[in-house]
């Protein structure tokens, strides 16, 4: 059993202010990458977390603290003795503390600008993993007692990957730790997700129909504009729906004016051809487009933050 990997990072962004120099995933199993994929996503979402946690992934552990607008994360072996590895963190912290300002650390921008510290980090983490230096040297009496009174919080899978199938591996179950409301919620809206997308293929693939149809009417006969311009009417409908499938796939931060802007746009169209159309079928066609738009406004888009590697 032993400590690994060490980060510390800000809170508020999860901007790495130091690490570990000697526990990277390189050169580690595929379990420990995991792991150590796991404690990146957590130190970029530590300001959702209360100040003292842990998280569980395979056979490791993951530990972290929080305070002063700053979070200590640590990744250790399974069997790591938790008020250990506090008792680790909270050396750090302090060490830390006394040597850089809050607002020095507050306003700084550079990734790993204090690396300096990943020496003090390396000289306790080896004190930790030594077994003598464990069985003479720290009193943890008082910690043990305290998290007794307040154990860390342990995270479930589900909190820290909230969307369904965002991450999968072999140990890993997607809906644990959901309550059965919070799972059939969950089921509903993928559910509904589905049937918008089909819904919205299929009215697709009617338009171009249509339009194809149209403008083969136009070459059948003499020349008209009309006959043009509603053909080119249903191809760009079409096109408004695969868009607005586009934007329940792969939503930006932009997506909620656009998907307006689509909607409108789907209106307009039905209603320009409406001499095309019976009004069950333009009931049809609009009520699949606001259903897409409400799909789009209510899909959680996962914070990616940059990736900072050591």
């Amino acid at each position: 059993m032993a400590l690994h990997f060490v980060l510390v990072v800000r809170t508020r962004d999860g901007l790495p202010l130091t690490g570990s120099t000697d526990g990277s995933s390189t050169n580690q199993d595929h379990d420990y990458q995991e792991a150590y994929k796991d404690l990146k996503l957590l130190s970029r979402k530590s300001a959702q977390f209360t100040d003292r946690c842990t998280y569980t992934s395979g056979r490791f552990h993951i530990h972290f603290t929080s305070a002063r607008g700053l979070t200590f994360l640590v990744l250790t072996d399974i069997n790591y003795p938790t008020v250990l590895t506090f008792s680790f963190l909270n050396d750090l912290m302090k060490e830390f503390l006394q040597q850089y300002r809050h607002e020095k650390t507050d306003v700084i921008t550079r990734p790993y600008a204090y690396i300096d510290f990943a020496m003090f980090m390396h000289k306790t983490k080896s004190k930790y993993n030594s077994t003598r230096f464990l069985s003479t040297k720290i009193n943890i009496s008082d910690l043990n007692q305290e998290l007794k009174l307040r154990p860390p919080y342990s995270i479930p899978h589900a909190e820290l990957y909230p969307e369904l199938g965002s991450k999968s591996t072999s140990f890993r179950t997607p809906g644990r730790g959901l309550s059965k409301d919070q799972l059939v919620e969950r089921i509903l809206v993928n559910l509904i997700g589905w049937v918008s997308t089909a819904l919205n293929i299929l009215c697709a693939c009617l338009h171009l129909v249509r339009g194809v149809a149209v403008m083969n009417d136009e070459h059948l006969h003499e020349f008209s504009s009309d006959l043009f311009q509603y053909g080119v009417t249903f191809m760009l409908c079409s096109v408004f729906f695969l868009y607005q499938i586009y934007l329940m796939v792969c939503p930006t931060k932009m997506r909620k004016p656009l998907a307006c802007g689509t909607l409108g746009s789907i209106c307009l169209c039905q209603l320009y051809l409406w001499e095309y159309r019976t009004n069950v079928e333009i009931l049809f066609h609009v009520c699949v487009g606001c259903t897409a738009t409400f799909v789009i406004f209510t899909r959680k888009i996962q914070q990616k933050l940059p990736q900072y590697n050591l």
